[in-house]
C-alpha cells in the first residue's frame, strides 16, 4: 500500500469533504474503489500530521499535559515538519475521539435521532487547538466510515457495531462534540512506548523503515477492531 505525501492541511467546517449521499449497500462492505482508498489515505495522512504538529506543541511546553511516555518528550519535542509528515504516512488514523464512550443511545424502537455522551476529561492542547483536532478527526472518521467502510475498521480501529453507530451520527452530532468536548480526541495508544518509538524512528529513517512503520501500525489497528485474521496475515 503505498502512501502519498501531502501538505499540511486543517479540517475545519469551511473544508470541502465530498460524501456520498447513498447509504452503502452490503456489497459495499466488500469492495471499494482504488480512488476512494487513495483520497481516505490523503485525509487521514492530513490529520495524522495535525495530530504531530499538537503533539510537538505539547512536549516543547510546560503548560500542557504531554500524553505520550515521558521517556520519548524530548524526541518528539525534537520532531522537524519534513519527520512529521513521514511519521504521519503510517496508513492508519492516529488520534483516538474516546469511541468507546461516544455512545448511540437511540431506541432501536423509536425515531429520536441519535443522541451522544462523553465522560469528561482534561483539556491536553489550547482550546482554540483542541476544538480544531477534535473537529478534524471526527469529520474524517465520518467520511471514512461513509466511503469505504470495509476498511474503515481498520483505519479506525473500530469494531463492526462501533463503525455501524458511527455512521448514523450526523455532521451536526460531530460539529457539536468537538465544540463541547474537545478533550475527546487523544493520542492513539497513548500508553504503547513501543509503537510511538517505532513511529518516531521511522520517521528519521528509511524507505524500509517507513514500510515497516505503516505494517506495525496496521497490525495493531486491525487487531483493536477485531480483524484478528487480517492482522495476523499481514505479520
Amino acid at each position: 500500500m503505498e502512501l502519498h505525501s501531502v501538505s499540511p492541511t486543517m479540517v475545519t467546517q469551511s473544508s470541502s469533504i465530498h460524501v456520498p449521499t447513498r447509504r452503502a449497500d452490503n456489497g459495499a462492505w466488500q469492495r471499494f474503489e482504488p480512488a476512494a482508498l487513495s483520497e481516505v489515505l490523503r485525509t487521514v495522512c492530513s490529520v495524522n500530521e495535525q495530530l504531530f504538529g499538537a503533539l510537538v506543541d505539547s512536549a516543547r511546553s510546560d503548560c500542557t499535559d504531554f500524553l505520550l511516555p515521558e521517556s520519548i518528550r524530548h524526541q518528539v519535542a525534537r520532531l522537524s515538519s519534513d519527520e512529521c509528515r513521514r511519521a504521519a504516512r503510517c496508513g492508519v488514523l492516529l488520534s483516538d475521539a474516546n469511541w468507546g464512550e461516544l455512545t448511540d443511545l437511540r431506541d432501536e424502537h423509536s425515531h429520536e435521532q441519535p443522541k451522544v455522551t462523553l465522560g469528561s476529561r482534561r483539556l491536553w492542547l489550547p482550546a482554540y487547538q483542541s476544538t480544531s483536532l477534535a473537529l478534524a478527526t471526527l469529520l474524517v472518521s465520518w467520511y471514512v466510515v461513509h466511503s469505504i467502510p470495509a476498511v474503515a475498521r481498520v483505519f479506525l480501529g473500530l469494531t463492526a457495531a462501533r463503525v455501524a453507530a458511527y455512521r448514523e451520527l450526523g455532521v451536526g452530532d460531530l460539529a457539536k462534540i468537538a465544540r463541547c468536548h474537545p478533550e475527546c480526541v487523544r493520542p492513539r495508544w497513548s500508553n504503547r512506548l513501543d509503537l510511538w518509538t517505532h513511529l518516531i524512528e521511522g520517521a528519521s529513517q528509511g524507505v524500509s523503515e517507513s514500510r515497516s512503520m505503516t505494517l506495525r501500525c496496521l497490525q495493531a489497528s486491525a487487531g483493536e477492531s477485531g480483524w484478528r485474521a487480517y492482522a495476523g496475515s499481514a505479520a
